[in-house]
């Protein structure tokens, strides 16, 4: 046999990878590493420094009675009561009139003795607030004027009593931009 064929050329040189830190794939990872925990360092810091997400600051004691919320939902949904909300599509920092009919089970319209929009701003308790609906006269029909003050994301709860009834509504909105 010829050796010859089996002698390494002058011109290959072997990678010698036995030191850690020149090995490209061992470079590779120990990047990748870095990157993600500079990534949850940025995203913890920046949970810490923004507002919280919660607006209400006994969310734990109002849920521990959901046995009674739900028992509650299912009184209203037994007095047949309906609401038809007519709220135009919000926009931020504009007046809107929210207009409110309350029907009984039959259709009828009927009066109540109030009518309560509350908004919420998930995000942000400054931006919170209710509307009193006034009555415009005629029997079950309630507006009131309705401004949000930014863009995003509201949860709207309409509240409507009678005597000793109450009956709530709730749903979450997204205000546009001003144009």
């Amino acid at each position: 046999m010829d050796n010859s064929n089996l002698q390494a050329s002058p011109s290959l040189k072997k990678k010698d990878w036995s030191v850690v830190w020149k090995n490209p794939f061992v470079i590779f990872w120990f990047a990748i590493m870095i990157i993600v925990l500079s990534v949850n360092f940025f995203m913890v810091s920046m949970a810490i420094v923004t507002a919280p997400g919660l607006t209400v600051p006994d969310f734990y004691e109002k849920g521990k009675n959901m046995s009674s919320i739900l028992e509650r939902r299912k009184h209203m949904e037994s007095l047949g009561w309906e609401m038809q909300i007519d709220l135009p599509i919000p926009v931020a920092g504009k007046d809107q009139v929210v207009t409110l009919k309350m029907m009984d089970e039959s259709g009828q319209l009927f009066d109540v003795d109030t009518a309560v929009l509350y908004y919420y701003r998930p995000s942000n308790i400054k931006y919170d607030g209710e509307l009193l609906l006034q009555s415009i006269g005629e029997k079950g029909i309630y507006q009131g004027v309705l401004n949000l003050p930014i863009k995003g994301k509201y949860d709207l709860v309409m509240e409507v009593t009678k005597g000793e009834e109450v009956y709530n509504l709730g749903r979450s909105i997204m205000v546009k931009e001003a144009p």
